[in-house]
């Protein structure tokens, strides 16, 4: 799958069709928000401005839309998860989640309409997914179709407080299916509703249990309070108060003040082809790492180069998919872990650190953030909008992505406001790429760009075996200069 945001992504022109989706009666729900969503919906509520921080998935198949099946496949799809039958009603004062019946939603197609620019055909798909994914109305999600002769893409748009990465493969993944059986691609039925109902019936038993969403937030809700003295609060607390009681920043200027959010800039290239990615990472593991803490590494050797500290704190994201009635589940399974990368002038000794901080994060899994925030209180406070944090997914390693190049398959994510870096590493079979979200202004740019040049370069060294990394690195940039 490839990863983009939307004003990277290059979709061919067509006719679009968008298929809007409207329950006839919301009624509040028991459940409340999970911590992510709450997090998520607060910002949203605060700041206003970009609060559409939506992602979508989309897909490319051969021959004409069948558009009966597709309504009918969008049905099934939206009843088998029931993350998709709620959303939030969000006031000054209140925050609740509000659930509507699967069976009364409706699913309407547009007027087809021919755009013929590839830029206006983004503009027309960002704005729409941005009116209809607003997380403080609901349905916040959406779905659209582009019509060519000989092949169209189905795209899948969904605020974050509904879905996660994971989430999107799902998505994908379920929607070709359900759509193909429903069209007869795979032999199934078309058309009537018996068939139709025949074709949902067998397709639960192909699919599998979709698991329910609303019970993992019941679930998380239900967690009492953690034991102050649980030495992972203390490891939360210990690292929080090395950033200054609050959450980690990226530790170069980006022209912003602390929870002032600007319009976000965004930035989409490959690290390293398919090859140089496997040198990379045989060299990790040989010098006791991974991929992921190897790029860790490089990351913070990149950054020490242009005058941060070699002591970098951040924090990645993990999910939470572990039990089995959970892997089929669309929703923000996600939770966050503390890391702090140190690097000391070689790459294989500050790897095998970085490995071994890594792991010992993983101890600190089964406390909830919604816990750790509360057993700390005033000790941690909210100073920024974002978190400084690099995500990683190997693609490679979710089920249902083996033919995602043949499909074209894309992650799309709206383009928004942001006051932090972050960035989401991907590995799939062409390689090692990144995306990356700061603020648009120009000290950010032009320190990003400094940055992502000295992290390529980074990686490169190390995985073609020549100079040593952070010698690369302190000449590309001019060792002990700050680029801001």
């Amino acid at each position: 799958m490839k990863v983009t945001s939307i004003d990277r992504y290059v979709l061919e022109p067509g006719v679009v069709t968008e298929w809007l989706v409207s329950p006839t009666v919301a009624r509040r729900s028991a459940t409340p928000p999970s911590y992510n969503q709450r997090f998520h919906l607060d910002t949203a509520r605060t700041h206003g401005v970009g609060r559409s921080v939506w992602m979508a998935a989309a897909f490319d198949l051969p021959g004409e839309l069948d558009r009966d099946a597709l309504e009918l496949a969008l049905r099934h799809f939206i009843a088998r998860h029931d993350t998709l039958h709620s959303g939030f009603d969000v006031g000054p004062e209140h925050m609740h989640r509000v659930d509507f019946d699967p069976a009364q939603v409706a699913v309407t197609a547009s007027t087809p309409v021919a755009i013929d620019d590839a830029g206006e055909l983004r503009d027309h798909l960002r704005t729409h997914f941005t009116e209809v994914c607003d997380p403080l109305t609901y349905p916040a999600y959406t779905f659209a179709t582009v019509e060519r002769a000989g092949h169209h893409t189905v795209i899948s748009a969904f605020d974050h407080t509904l879905v996660d990465g994971y989430s999107l493969v799902i998505a994908l993944g379920e929607l070709r299916s359900i759509y193909e059986s429903f069209s007869g691609r795979e032999g199934s039925c078309a058309g009537g509703e018996r068939d139709a109902s025949d074709t949902a019936r067998a397709l639960t038993e192909k699919l599998g249990d979709a698991g329910s969403f609303l019970s993992y937030c019941r679930l998380e809700s239900e967690q009492p309070a953690a034991d102050p003295d649980d030495p992972r609060i203390g490891e939360w607390g210990r690292f929080y108060a090395r950033c200054g009681g609050t959450a980690p920043s990226f530790p170069l200027d980006l022209g912003v003040e602390p929870g002032r959010p600007a319009p976000q800039g965004a930035d989409v290239r490959e690290l390293l082809g398919e090859a140089d990615t496997a040198a990379f990472e045989e060299l990790c593991v040989a010098g006791g790492g991974s991929l992921f803490t190897g790029t860790l590494t490089a990351i913070a050797t990149a950054l020490e180069s242009m005058g941060a500290s070699s002591v970098l704190p951040m924090q990645f994201p993990l999910h939470t998919r572990r039990d089995p009635q959970w892997a089929n589940a669309i929703g923000w399974l996600t939770t966050s872990a503390p890391i702090v990368v140190e690097v000391d002038g070689d790459f294989v000794s500050s790897l095998r650190a970085t490995h071994a901080a890594f792991r010992h994060a993983l101890t600190l899994g089964g406390v909830t953030m919604s816990q750790v925030i509360d057993s700390l209180g005033s000790s941690y406070r909210r100073t920024r909008t974002d978190v400084f944090m690099v995500s990683y997914i190997d693609y490679r390693k979710l089920p249902g992505t083996a033919d995602h190049e043949r499909l074209n398959a894309h992650h799309i994510s709206n383009v928004t406001m942001a006051d932090d870096a972050q960035f989401w590493i991907s590995r799939t079979t062409r390689g090692l790429a990144l995306r990356s979200r700061f603020p648009d202004t120009a000290v950010a740019n032009a320190t990003i760009a400094d940055f992502l040049d000295v992290l390529t370069a980074t990686l490169e060294s190390v995985a073609g075996g020549g100079v040593a990394p952070v010698a690369a690195a302190k000449e590309l940039v001019g060792y002990g200069s700050p680029i801001v």
